[in-house]
């Protein structure tokens, strides 16, 4: 007698059910990431605008006198809200044993999430005597 088959066993359920779920896992651990990925990308641009934005309010000019009193530009949140934008001047080292170069350290921060985040640029400015 020939016996016929109708169905799927229990063992092939459990197995095409493990099988989808490890694809939904893969999946949703790939969309994660792309999201992650995006707002990451996403606040990159935007800190890149509030520098843009900080360089036409706050210029760094070219016939500077001043390095310590033009450069510096105390802490503006008006610029993009949620964002702080600040810029200073490193001080020079008084030793009477080293020449004078010149040469001054500007950094730009633009700082969000109460101040916890920040991007900082660095710029080396040099005036001749």
């Amino acid at each position: 007698m020939k016996r016929s088959r109708k169905g799927f066993t229990l063992i092939e359920v459990l197995l095409a059910t493990m099988i989808l779920a490890s694809g939904l896992v893969a999946l949703l651990t790939c969309l994660s990431t792309c999201i992650e990925m995006i707002s990451a990308s996403k606040k990159v641009h935007e800190v890149q605008y509030v520098f843009d934005l900080a360089e036409l309010e706050y210029p760094v000019k070219d016939d500077i006198k001043d390095v310590e009193k033009e450069v510096p530009v105390d802490p503006d949140s008006d610029l993009v809200e949620g964002y702080t934008f600040e810029r200073t001047v490193d001080e020079k080292i008084d030793d009477p044993d080293i020449e004078d170069d010149g040469l001054w350290t500007v950094r730009s921060r633009v700082s969000w999430n109460y101040e916890k985040q920040f991007e900082e640029i660095v710029e080396y400015i040099r005036i001749p005597k």
